[in-house]
Order: structure tokens, then sequence, then C-alpha cells
């Protein structure tokens, strides 16, 4: 896109430059309500845990929720961050590709892979074994009625 100025001499139209996104006032307004949520549900899994009925299931949820809660801080800050990364890049005239290659460079691209001698084995079983531990149950009573 060419513009034309006041003397009739066109120059390129530069891109209009994207502005950074910053910090809202509603952002931290709903991630103090996430995180104030879940200390919330934390407190309550505790007071379960601390009641007569409670079990360690509730002890670890009540220690698993405010975890979540940080997570929700560390998950929004990641997001804006790259986000900018982006933003930075394209208003610079980078292309997106060089954002990947500079990821490639820090990080790498090897695949990750679970050494197989950590899992269990898988069971083979041929359709007759399989059909053997799997006999169909309707129309039989358990007390041998018919």
């Amino acid at each position: 896109m060419m513009l034309v100025d006041s003397r009739g001499v066109s120059e390129p139209a530069e891109p209009r430059q994207r502005s950074r996104i910053r910090v809202r006032a509603w952002h931290i307004v709903l991630l103090v309500v996430a995180v104030v949520a879940s200390l919330l549900l934390a407190y309550w899994q505790w007071t379960r845990y601390q009641s007569g009925t409670g079990t360690f299931q509730n002890l670890g949820y009540a220690l698993q929720w405010p975890f979540f809660g940080a997570f929700f801080v560390y998950a929004y800050r990641a997001g804006l961050r790259m986000e900018n990364e982006k933003i930075d890049a394209v208003n610079e005239g980078r292309s997106l590709d060089e954002l990947y290659q500079a990821d490639l460079a820090r990080y790498g691209d090897d695949e990750t892979e679970i050494d197989t001698d950590l899992l269990p084995p898988r069971p083979e079983l041929g359709v007759e074994e399989f059909n053997a531990l799997n006999q169909p149950r309707r129309g039989h009573h358990r007390n041998g009625e018919s």
C-alpha cells in the first residue's frame, strides 16, 4: 500500500504496530477470583478431612487446590509473556518461523520417550482367551435358577 503526501510524493505505508498486551484490571479480578476459589476449595477439603468422616483423599485435595491457584497465576503470566514476544517479533518485522527456530535452538527438537522397562508389559490375548475371560452374563441368575 502506498501513501501519497501533500507534495504528491508516494511512500510505502508502514504497517501499523500492534501494542503489547497489558495487564488489565479485569484480568486481575478474574485471576483473584480463581485463586480465592481454589483456596476456598482447599479450606473446604481441609475441614472435610478434619471431620469424623474425612479421608486421606480429602487431605490430598486440600493440599492440591493451592497448587491449582498458583498454576492459574503462572499460566496467566506465561501466556502474557508468549503473546508479547509474538507481538514484538511481528512489530520488528521478524517472521514467526524465526521465533520457532529460536525455540528449537533453546529447547531442542528431541522427542522424549518413556523407557520401556519402566512400564509393565501389556498382556497380549488371543480372541479365544479374551472371550473366555469376558463371558456374557445376560440371562444368568445368581442362585442358579433359569
